[in-house]
């Protein structure tokens, strides 16, 4: 059942769609990287990469550099900044007891408090108050997130029910398989506003319309987050309500810009990376439940799916940067909402209208 957003009195709720400036500012989109991405909780690797005590990776938030690490089965997330001279605690991944600064050697344990320094006799600072500078991790499934803010609110008190929801989906069994990269040529806002409504489906999507059945397409929304989801559809679906027996296809988009396609055993995090005004990547990071992957019948199968979703992922990067030239065009105007089919745009807008 469709049901409006709950929002704050503060909130600009708008009755049409964006001005163009909002799709092709670079100033605008300095502030979304410094008032909204870096305020959010994003996606910074898998639980795989930290499967040992000791085991680390680093990762980028925008410009900045963090490092997580497992500290005997306890996950930690810091700023890549040693608190010397601002060199790397640590680069790449792999595996350490102990986390040794490339720059000058100053050397801090898994939780974060410097241990030694080398040849800083007589300087004048006290080593046990200097720590590396946390940031907060949570764990979605096999999923790390981290946030750089910490007034940032906890992820479950972001996205209430979303765990609960995607709990008998088993994605707590699942294990990371591959990640891949996709170039768009439009704003990143284009990007969401697509994945945001279903209206598009029959047109841009043929495949996927003989999937889902689009007349029962649902959108519920949260204060900051949507759920889309569609049963199959009965006599045409190919690769939906297969094997695994999952017999809808489930949606989740988390603000800003994080996606969680989950269907047919398997789950893939979108995450939407602006690279200017004009050009964003979309990271595809892709896990599975082992039996979806496992066996030559399932990597056959496993094999229709990656290339469905290449499909898909292809047909909506075409339809992005049409829309992205359009939107430069002189005759482009501000329209109106579907209140049917584009419940989750307006949100989106009204929550990024809120730093307007």
């Amino acid at each position: 059942m469709l049901r409006a957003a709950r929002t704050s009195p503060g909130y600009n709720r708008p009755m049409q769609t964006p001005a163009a400036a909002f799709y092709t500012s670079a100033a605008r989109l300095q502030l979304e990287h410094d008032d909204v991405l870096a305020r959010a909780w994003q996606v910074v690797g898998h639980v795989g990469q930290l499967q040992k005590s000791g085991d680390y990776f680093t990762a980028q938030i925008g410009n900045e550099p963090l490092l997580f690490v497992n500290d005997h089965g306890t996950l930690r997330g810091y700023f890549n900044v040693c608190r010397h001279r601002a060199g790397p605690v640590a680069i790449g991944c792999g595996h350490a007891s102990r986390l040794v600064c490339r720059y000058h050697g100053w050397t801090y344990e898994l939780s974060g408090r410097l241990l030694r320094t080398t040849e800083m006799e007589g300087a004048d600072f006290d080593p046990s108050q200097i720590h590396l500078q946390p940031v907060a991790v949570h764990l979605f499934g096999p999923v790390i997130f981290a946030a750089l803010d910490p007034a940032t609110p906890p992820f479950d008190a972001l996205f209430p029910g979303v765990a609960a929801r995607c709990a008998p989906l088993d994605i707590d069994r699942m294990q990371y398989v591959m990640t891949r990269n996709y170039p768009v040529k439009s704003n990143w806002k284009v990007y969401v506003d697509n994945y945001l409504e279903g209206y598009h489906i029959p047109l841009v999507h043929p495949s996927l319309n003989r999937e889902i059945d689009y007349r029962q397409y649902i959108t519920e929304l949260g204060e900051r987050y949507v759920l889309q989801y569609a049963p199959v559809r009965e006599g045409t679906a190919q690769l939906y309500g297969g094997s695994a027996g999952n017999q809808e296809a489930v949606y989740y988009w988390l603000f800003p810009n994080i996606m969680l396609n989950i269907y047919e055993g398997q789950m893939q995090t979108n995450v939407v990376i602006p690279v200017d005004a004009n050009h964003t990547v979309v990271r595809f990071d892709w896990f599975a439940l082992p039996a979806v992957t496992e066996g030559a019948d399932a990597q056959a199968r496993w094999d229709k799916l990656v290339a469905f979703s290449e499909e898909v992922q292809a047909e909506d990067a075409g339809i992005c940067e049409i829309v992205q030239n359009n939107i430069g065009s002189r005759a482009y105007r501000s329209g109106p909402y579907s209140p049917k089919r584009e419940s989750g745009v307006h949100l989106f807008h009204t929550l990024m209208r809120a730093w307007d």
